[in-house]
């Protein structure tokens, strides 16, 4: 690939991943100039990509979270030093995994129960070292997390009073808003979520508890957490790559990321692209044809994608950009990405935590 440099993206194979640095810059530019003094963490469980990460800290960003342990290990690998596994961490093969990680970065870890805690304390003890841990708010997700107000404080306590243990703050995230269409609804639901993890922020401290940090929110929510006094950053990640569902919830930001295709067979009303469910992941629904509103893709396959076409049938090895319907889960399918401006190959990236579960 290293040969291509220079190359038009539409003379490389198909499928082939792409993201095009322009529009990621605007993206980002977008999300920077809307901030309101709350710091950026960008989350690496969307991107998974190395060379984007080191793209991303020239620029200035250092700050980093991810969902699993492989992605941090990936993120201490390239440089990163301030990490957030926004995960519960458990077994001591894990907690083993975190540990070896502080020798090259600052790691927090997430908890949401005395169980973890305690796994957490005894390990630290155990092989004399110590965890920086947040406590995970639910506000409102119904998935991780302990309730708002007392519960939360009561652990919080237990935070504090464990040995080896420093408590490093809390993290709510409204992942059930995220792809919530723009509507009174979905602001009255993320405002009251907020308030939950403010008040309980303010619990805490009434209780002479320091609380270093507030983290929340994701694309489909960072313009309600920076309105939001107590809360110090926002985490979203998929707001650099986009996809064409997300696009419709967060219309500022546009699509960096596609799939490019060849046209492979044609007939009268369709057509066919090498590219199927194996490189374009369709698990939020389907994906669309870039800058081609009248190609409109109905069925995708394992190495097919029929296309609807009513108009001018493209050529036989004609090549097409595919914008996803989910851009995080089609990162995982790929082993690299070309950046590109401009449709020039810039750069080619391997994606370091694509495929894995770890």
């Amino acid at each position: 690939m290293s040969g291509n440099q220079g190359a038009s993206i539409f003379d490389l194979d198909s499928p082939q991943l792409i993201i095009d640095l322009d529009i990621l810059d605007k993206n980002l530019a977008t999300m920077k100039n809307g901030l309101n003094g709350k710091n950026l963490r960008i989350h690496f469980k969307s991107l998974k990509c190395g060379g984007l990460v080191k793209y991303l800290m020239k620029k200035g960003h250092s700050s980093f979270l991810c969902a699993k342990l492989n992605e941090a290990e990936v993120l201490a690998d390239i440089g990163v030093k301030d990490i957030l596994i926004a995960n519960q961490i458990v077994g001591d093969l894990k907690i083993a995994r975190v540990d070896s990680l502080k020798t090259k970065a600052n790691v927090k870890v997430c908890i949401d129960c005395e169980e973890h805690l305690v796994a957490l304390s005894n390990f630290a003890q155990k092989f004399n070292t110590s965890f920086d841990v947040l406590a995970e708010v639910d506000i409102g997700m119904n998935r991780c997390g302990t309730f708002p107000g007392e519960h939360t404080l009561d652990l919080v306590k237990k935070i504090v009073d464990a040995k080896n243990i420093r408590f490093a703050g809390l993290q709510g995230y409204d992942g059930h808003l995220q792809l919530m269409l723009g509507s009174s609804e979905k602001t009255a639901k993320a405002f009251q979520g907020l308030k939950s993890l403010v008040d309980t922020r303010r619990l805490i401290e009434k209780d002479g508890i320091e609380v270093p940090l507030v983290t929340t929110a994701g694309t489909g929510t960072w313009e309600f957490a920076v309105q939001t006094d107590g809360i110090d950053e926002i985490q979203p990640g998929s707001f650099l790559l986009m996809d064409c569902i997300y696009h419709q919830a967060r219309p500022e930001f546009q699509p960096s990321l596609t799939v490019l295709s060849t046209v492979i067979s044609r007939r009268p009303g369709l057509y066919v692209l090498d590219a199927g469910s194996k490189a374009i992941s369709k698990d939020f629904g389907m994906p669309i044809i870039k800058g081609k509103p009248d190609e409109k893709i109905f069925k995708l396959a394992e190495e097919h994608t029929r296309v609807e076409c009513n108009e001018q049938l493209p050529e036989i090895g004609d090549k097409r950009e595919v914008v996803t319907a989910h851009c995080c889960a089609t990162m995982n399918l790929h082993r690299n990405v070309v950046a590109s401006r401009k449709g020039i190959v810039v750069e080619l990236w391997p994606i370091e935590a694509s495929g894995r579960y770890d």
